[in-house]
């Protein structure tokens, strides 16, 4: 199935997070700069609220389903993309690789003995999407025990989801709170898999799930009439300043978030900035979504962001010990320190980098499932 224009704008969404992601993980920034604190205030949550956008369950959803569908497209490759990073990324002994490999099997994001931290989200984001979608599998469950089967009842579909979002968003709520204390109050060591960190989050999800099913029914009936249109271009565009300084100020004021850390500052203003944050880049993509050549690149960058996530670090940490080295000291000057040129170089480096390996990953997929369906054909024989 082709892609549609709502699934490309989201590619270009994802693309100009993913893109933030790389600049936020080089080696120019402090760790409480002002760059690190607008970048970190939204964009991990942003991916969450982008996967409640294109979540769907419905009440023939099994739980066996989602569980299976989130392991073969999260954890099997954050195990994947974790192997090859024990093997490509040297370590000074052997004990810091075992070190690393016990990180691997707790998935959580250690920063001293991880090997490539990022991949920390990959099991934050297997848990915080598996456990949502059960919630809401179960809320439907729920509601077919009220009202019994579909063929038994007469009621709207929005009157129905409506049953479904409270009860999702009440269990929900009930494990944010409880994550919420256990990592704010208690200080309780790391959970396996972020799951703390994971629950805590889960109001994002849900978020993206609303947005995803009310936002694309307000436009169809926008675009009817042109008078209507022009009005809200004209709003969102003062809309879009008031977001931009309020996200500004709110994250100078809430200060860096760091939700592999558990350090979320004041967690009311966290989840405001961070949807704040969100609205500016979906508002920001949609006119980038209309220049084919950019709209290409930033989809490009969206469509292989798990990639870009994972080798990413790999591709910065050779840039600075093997290639920076060997260039002339001028330009090697240079490319040590913070600049823009830096930053373009490096940030371009690690995506390049990334989308080579997505090819070569996407190409040996091709060639095992061609000789998994042969042997098919033959055993059919």
């Amino acid at each position: 199935m082709g892609r549609n224009k709502r699934i490309a704008y989201l590619d270009v969404i994802k693309g100009l997070l993913i893109t933030l992601v790389v600049i936020g993980h080089l080696p120019y920034f402090d760790y409480d700069s002002r760059t690190l604190t607008l970048i970190y205030s939204f964009h991990m949550h942003a991916f969450l609220i982008i996967g409640g956008i294109l979540s769907h369950v419905n009440e023939d959803t099994k739980f066996s389903t989602i569980i299976i569908k989130r392991i073969k497209g999260t954890l099997v490759p954050y195990f994947i993309f974790y192997t090859i990073s024990l093997l490509i990324i040297p370590t000074p002994s052997i004990q810091q690789k075992l070190n690393a490999l016990i990180v691997v099997f707790r998935g959580i994001g250690d920063p001293v003995n991880a090997i490539n931290l990022p991949l920390w989200f990959l099991t934050f984001y297997f848990v915080a999407m598996t456990t949502f979608e059960i919630i809401e599998c179960l809320a439907y469950r729920i509601k077919v025990m009220i009202y019994g089967p579909r063929k038994y009842y007469e009621i709207r579909d929005n009157e129905k989801y409506y049953f479904v979002a409270f009860i999702t968003f009440f269990i929900s709520a009930i494990l944010m709170f409880i994550s919420f204390l256990y990592a704010r109050y208690y200080k309780m060591p790391r959970i396996p898999f972020n799951v703390e960190i994971a629950w805590f989050c889960l109001g994002f999800i849900f978020f993206g799930k609303i947005l995803g099913r009310y936002i694309p029914l307000a436009f169809s009936e926008i675009k009817k009439s042109a008078t209507l249109l022009a009005l809200v271009i004209i709003l969102v565009l003062l809309l879009l300043v008031v977001l931009i300084v309020s996200w500004y100020n709110l994250s100078m004021y809430n200060g860096r978030i760091d939700l592999n850390a558990r350090d979320y500052k004041n967690a009311f203003l966290m989840y405001v900035n961070a949807i704040t944050g969100f609205f500016i880049f979906a508002i920001m993509s949609f006119p980038i979504s209309k220049i084919p050549l950019i709209k290409s690149l930033f989809a490009t960058f969206g469509e292989n962001s798990l990639y870009i996530l994972a080798y990413h670090v790999p591709s910065v940490f050779f840039t600075n010990t093997l290639l920076i080295p060997r260039l002339p000291a001028v330009v090697g000057m240079t490319l040590s320190h913070n600049s823009i040129i830096s930053i373009l170089l490096q940030t371009s480096l690690g995506i390049v980098f990334s989308l080579i390996l997505a090819l070569i990953h996407k190409s040996i997929n091709l060639v095992a499932q061609s000789f998994h369906n042969d042997s098919k054909n033959d055993s059919k024989k």
